[in-house]
C-alpha cells in the first residue's frame, strides 16, 4: 500500500517526500558525527561499505520516483526497508543498541512520520524495533551484564515515544487535511452547480440541495425580504418550508445587515422564536446572501441533544455564500437582459419578435393538438389602433404621444389573462394573442380594451381638458382558412382595417369573407377614381350656352 496514499493531494506532497530523500542523504554525515563524537570504536570499513550502498540505492529510488511518480510510495517503502537494514547493520559495527547510531533510527521514524503519512512512521517503528531486537539479542549476554536493563528495550521504548508522536501529530495532520478538502470538493461541486444555474429558482434550489448533502445538515431554506416580512423560496429537508412567511424581527433582522455568518444556539432560538415554525424549537445559523436574503441552516444532535456545528463548517458555509452572491447577481444581470430583450422599453408589453416567436409557438401548439384530434382548442389574435395619433402626436407632441401608448398598454394590461400576450405591434400598434379562446370570447376581450382606453382621462398638460383617447381592433380566430401566424395576423389587420374605414372606435371580428389590406386598399382607390370621374361626368353634362346658326358679321377693317 502506499504510504503516502492518505495525503490530500500528490501534488502538495511532493515537497514532503523530497524533503524525506533529503533527510536520508543527511545520513553519512550524521554517521559520521556521531561516531566522532562518541569517540568508541567501530568497524569503520563495514559502515563505509554499508553508507555507500545505501547512498547509491537512495539516488537510484530518487531518481525512480522523479521519471515515474505512480512508483513513489514503493520506492519510498523499498528504501525504508533498505534503511532500517543499512542503519542495523551499523549500529551492529558500532556497538550495537549502546553504541552512538541508535538515534538515527528516531531519526528516520519520526522524518517518515512526520513527512509522509503516519502508517509510514509506523511502519518504519515496527521495522526498527524488529532490528533492534535481533541485534539486542545477539548482543544479550554483553548486554545483560550487572543485571541492568537491556539497553535495546530503552532504545525500542524511545523508538515508540518519539515515533508515536511523529505518527499521531501526523495522523491529526491528515484528518484535517482530509476534512479541509472534502470541504473544498463539496464547496467546489456546490459553486459549479449554482454557477451552471441562470435562474433565481436554480440557484436556490441546488444551493439548499448542496448544503443539505454535502455538508450533512438536517435541513436549510433561502428566506427573501418581501415588505415586511421573510418569505421562504427554496428549501430542503424542511416539509411544508416552501412559501411560509417569517416576520422580520429579532436575530434574524439582524443577520441580514451582519458581514458574517450568525450562530444562534437552541436556547436563543426559542427565547426569539422567529423561526420556530421553519425549523423547529432548535439553534440555526443565518448566512446572508444579499442585502435582501438568506441562507438558514440546521442540524439535531443525537438522543435530543443540540447539533453541533464546528467552526470550519461555518468558514465552509461564509466561503459558499461568496459564490451564492456572485450567482444570483450574474442570474439576475441575466434575467435583466433577457427580459430587455424581449420587452419593449417604453409600454413593457412584449416586443415584436417575442411576439412573433409567442404566436408561431401558440400555433404550433394548436396544429399538434389538431393532428391528435384533440377538441375545443382554439386561438385568437387581436390587432388594436389607436385612432388619430399622428394628430395628437403633432399637436400635443411625442411626449404627450409616448405618454396615450403607457396608458393604452396599462390598459390592456389590466383587460387581459396572466396567460395571454400582449405586445407592442409597432408604433402605435398592440396585438394581444389569446390562447384557448374563440372568436366570441376575443371579441369580449377587445371590447372590454376598447371601452377601458376610451374611459383613460387623458390630460396632456395640466390645466387643459382631458383630450379623450380612442382605439379600433380587429379579432381573428384561427380555422380552416388560417392555419399559419401571417395568415392569422393578415386577417386580423384586414379585420382592423374595416374598424377603421367604418368610423373607428369599434372592434370588428374577421369572418370568412373578410377581404385582405391589400385588396381592401385597391377597392378604395377604384372607389375614390370612380368617384372622381362621375364628379367629372356630373360636371361635364350641365346645359351649353345657345349659339346662333347665323353668322357672325364681319367689320371690315381699315
Amino acid at each position: 500500500m502506499n504510504p503516502i496514499a492518505s495525503l490530500a493531494d500528490p501534488v502538495a506532497s511532493r515537497g514532503r517526500v523530497a524533503l524525506f530523500f533529503s533527510v536520508r542523504y543527511a545520513t553519512p554525515v550524521l554517521v559520521l558525527l556521531a561516531l566522532a563524537a562518541s569517540g568508541e570504536s567501530a568497524d569503520l570499513r563495514v559502515i563505509g561499505t554499508v553508507l555507500v550502498g545505501q547512498m547509491i540505492l537512495a539516488l537510484a529510488g530518487h531518481a525512480v520516483s522523479v521519471v515515474r511518480p505512480r512508483s513513489t510510495g514503493l520506492m519510498i517503502w523499498v528504501g525504508m526497508m533498505t534503511d532500517v537494514a543499512a542503519i542495523a547493520t551499523m549500529m551492529a559495527a558500532a556497538g550495537g543498541p549502546r553504541g552512538p547510531l541508535p538515534f538515527i533510527l528516531i531519526i528516520q521514524a519520526l522524518g517518515a512520520g512526520i513527512l509522509l503519512s503516519s502508517r509510514a512512521g509506523l511502519r518504519f517503528v515496527v521495522l526498527s524495533t524488529v532490528a533492534v531486537l535481533l541485534i539486542d539479542l545477539t548482543a544479550a549476554p554483553a548486554s545483560q551484564q550487572g543485571g541492568r536493563l537491556p539497553t535495546g528495550l530503552i532504545t525500542i521504548a524511545t523508538l515508540w515515544i518519539v515515533g508515536g508522536a511523529g505518527a499521531l501529530f501526523s495522523t491529526m495532520n491528515e484528518r484535517d487535511l482530509r476534512s479541509r478538502h472534502a470541504e473544498l470538493s463539496t464547496i467546489r461541486r456546490i459553486a459549479l452547480d449554482i454557477e451552471d444555474s441562470l435562474t433565481i429558482e436554480e440557484i436556490f434550489s441546488d444551493l439548499c440541495a448542496g448544503v443539505v448533502e454535502g455538508f450533512r445538515f438536517d435541513g436549510a431554506a433561502i428566506l427573501l425580504v418581501e415588505g415586511q416580512s421573510l418569505r421562504c423560496v427554496a428549501a430542503q429537508g424542511l416539509t411544508g418550508a416552501r412559501d411560509m412567511r417569517i416576520e422580520l424581527r429579532g436575530r434574524v433582522e439582524r443577520a441580514l445587515t451582519s458581514p458574517a455568518p450568525t450562530v444562534t444556539a437552541t436556547p436563543d432560538a426559542r427565547a426569539d422564536a422567529t423561526l420556530v415554525p421553519l425549523v423547529g424549537p432548535r439553534g440555526y445559523i443565518a448566512i446572508p446572501l444579499s442585502h435582501d436574503g438568506l441562507l438558514i441552516v440546521t442540524r439535531s444532535g443525537r438522543k435530543g441533544r443540540p447539533g453541533v456545528v464546528r467552526s470550519n463548517e461555518i468558514d465552509a458555509l461564509e466561503g459558499l455564500s461568496h459564490h451564492a452572491r456572485l450567482a444570483i447577481a450574474n442570474a439576475r444581470l441575466h434575467a435583466h437582459v433577457r427580459a430587455m430583450a424581449i420587452t419593449d422599453p417604453l409600454t413593457g408589453l412584449a416586443n415584436h419578435g417575442e411576439m412573433q416567436r409567442r404566436l408561431s409557438a401558440e400555433v404550433g401548439r394548436l396544429t399538434r393538438y389538431s393532428s391528435l384530434k384533440g377538441k375545443g382548442h382554439r386561438l385568437s389574435l387581436v390587432l388594436l389602433d389607436i385612432d388619430e395619433f399622428k394628430a395628437l402626436n403633432d399637436r400635443f407632441g411625442h411626449l404627450a404621444g409616448d405618454a396615450v401608448l403607457k396608458g393604452v398598454a396599462a390598459a390592456i394590461r389590466s383587460a387581459v389573462r396572466s396567460f395571454d400576450v400582449a405586445a407592442r405591434y409597432g408604433g402605435e400598434e398592440f396585438a394581444v394573442i389569446l390562447p384557448e379562446t374563440g372568436s366570441e370570447g376575443a371579441m369580449t376581450v377587445a371590447e372590454r380594451i376598447r371601452s377601458a382606453v376610451a374611459a383613460y382621462p387623458y390630460a396632456p398638460r395640466d390645466g387643459e381638458h382631458p383630450v379623450r383617447v380612442t382605439v379600433s381592433a380587429g379579432v381573428a380566430t384561427a380555422d380552416q382558412s388560417r392555419t399559419t401566424p401571417d395568415e392569422l395576423i393578415e386577417a386580423a389587420d384586414a379585420a382592423l382595417y374595416e374598424s377603421k374605414a367604418s368610423g373607428r372606435d369599434r372592434v370588428t371580428l374577421a369572418g370568412p369573407g373578410t377581404v385582405a389590406v391589400g385588396e381592401i386598399v385597391r377597392m378604395d382607390a377604384t372607389r375614390r377614381r370612380q368617384g372622381s370621374a362621375a364628379s367629372r361626368a356630373r360636371g361635364g353634362s350641365r346645359p351649353a350656352r345657345a349659339r346662333s346658326s347665323r353668322p357672325k358679321r364681319r367689320t371690315p377693317r381699315a
